[in-house]
């Protein structure tokens, strides 16, 4: 299949929307990264990355490594919490207090950057490392923190999260993301297949979608 079938499933997706990326240690959640500022450029629109943690670098290196080109995606907009690798073009920074984000303080610094009358692509990597180290009252916390943000219209955000990790810490957690989220997506590895598939969707015209990618179809 084309990734001209991603691009339709994301093209479905309406402001203000919380998407979650439910995906495997193995399955190279970078290469949907890639997609994801390929998908932002070809539409024209911008794109910023909340960088929980130096995850950010994380995909970057792995995309270099997979012979991914890094020109362009070095520099996307950058949100940064916490870490010390610095890529990207960061516009803001927001210190993490015992790994849990200030998200006063980012909604502050989040309104003043952003552009006005423009929806933007805004991908959260490495949101589960913040659940991972805390405790089950700061998840709960963490969980309606990000509730507040659905329905924010200048935005539809992609929360990468390592599902399996957050499960065999917090139960608990990913129900209750999968409830508050209005797209659910997961996305899986065979080989050097891609997969993506529908689980819960605001727009019934992408309800049980499946697609799989080759990754050489991707490299095109």
């Amino acid at each position: 299949m084309s990734t001209g079938e991603l691009e339709g499933i994301i093209s479905k997706l309406k402001p203000g929307e919380t998407v979650m990326i439910e995906y495997e240690s193995n399955s190279s959640p970078e290469v949907l990264l890639f997609l994801l500022y390929r998908y932002s450029k070809k539409n024209n629109m911008r794109i910023l990355v909340d960088d929980i943690a130096d995850t950010f670098w994380e995909y970057l290196t792995r995309l270099e490594i997979m012979g991914f080109q890094r020109e362009g995606l070095d520099s996307m907009d950058v949100i940064k919490a916490g870490g010390t690798k610095t890529v990207g073009n960061v516009v803001a920074k927001v210190e993490l207090d015992r790994y849990m984000l200030d998200f006063k303080y980012y909604g502050k610094k989040y309104d003043e950057w952003r552009p006005k009358d423009e929806v933007l692509i805004n991908p959260v990597l490495g949101i589960y490392k913040l659940f991972i180290m805390a405790d089950p009252v700061e998840s709960m916390r963490l969980v309606k923190n990000i509730s507040t943000f659905v329905g924010n219209k200048s935005r539809i955000a992609f929360y990468f999260i390592n599902y399996r990790a957050v499960e065999d810490k917090h139960p608990f957690v990913i129900p209750l993301m999968e409830e508050i989220c209005t797209t659910v997506l997961k996305w899986n590895k065979r080989n050097c297949s891609f997969e993506l598939k529908v689980i819960k969707a605001s727009s019934a015209e992408i309800e049980g979608e499946y697609i799989t990618l080759k990754l050489d179809e991707i490299q095109k």
